[in-house]
């Protein structure tokens, strides 16, 4: 009798640990925001640089989230001027009102064990959408919108890469604002160099 309840802990203890460590598939429930934050109407229609609202991803490891302030005295001027705008505004003043946080919901994300500097990429002058693709134009982000699944393999493809620069800058497409609308037909800096990311593996596995 022992040995079946140890025989039944052990089965037991196994199954539990075979599914705690089962990786948790997202649905698409999962990432529906807030409120409904359209990145077309602020930074294509409205021309807002992406570190308007992310002020750290050109001095800090993370982008970041914008403060429900940032949100605030924009849109305790700026009501919107169509009913459904309206409608997603008011929950801006609504969490202002409470003194709550805004609860954004993370799409663009990496495991712990991976360190990546968003200020590292910015300062070198890579574009945000080299990452997270046309994001200006979309009013609402999925998974499905990533440019990049953001592997290793990914990341690494990109490092062995050798990106054309101009004054120790590489050298993209000319944007309006940073991760904003392409200008068309805008003449492109006179090549200097290439640059190539770090091969060293404790750079992004500290």
């Amino acid at each position: 009798m022992r040995k079946i309840l140890l025989g039944l802990s052990s089965l037991i203890a196994g199954v539990m640990i075979f599914y705690l460590f089962q990786p948790q598939v997202a649905v698409a429930e999962d990432f529906q925001q807030p409120i409904a934050f359209s990145h077309k109407t602020h930074a294509s229609d409205n021309k807002v640089p992406c570190e308007f609202c992310h002020i750290y991803a050109r001095r800090s490891n993370s982008s970041g989230i914008p403060p429900l302030v940032t949100c605030n005295q924009c849109h305790s001027v700026i009501k919107g001027t169509k009913d459904d705008q309206k409608k997603e505004i008011k929950k801006i003043e609504e969490y202002w009102n409470k003194k709550q946080p805004v609860p954004w919901k993370k799409i663009h994300d990496l495991p712990d064990f991976v360190h990546f500097s968003h200020k590292r990429h910015v300062q070198a002058g890579f574009d945000c959408t080299e990452c997270h693709g046309e994001i200006s134009n979309l009013d609402v982000i999925t998974m499905d919108d990533m440019k990049a699944d953001l592997s290793m393999g990914w990341c690494v493809d990109c490092h062995k890469k050798e990106h054309i620069t101009s004054g120790d800058k590489v050298i993209g497409q000319v944007r309006e604002t940073r991760g904003g609308p392409v200008v068309q037909n805008a003449p492109q800096p006179k090549q200097d160099g290439t640059l190539q990311g770090s091969k060293d593996c404790y750079i992004c596995h500290k």
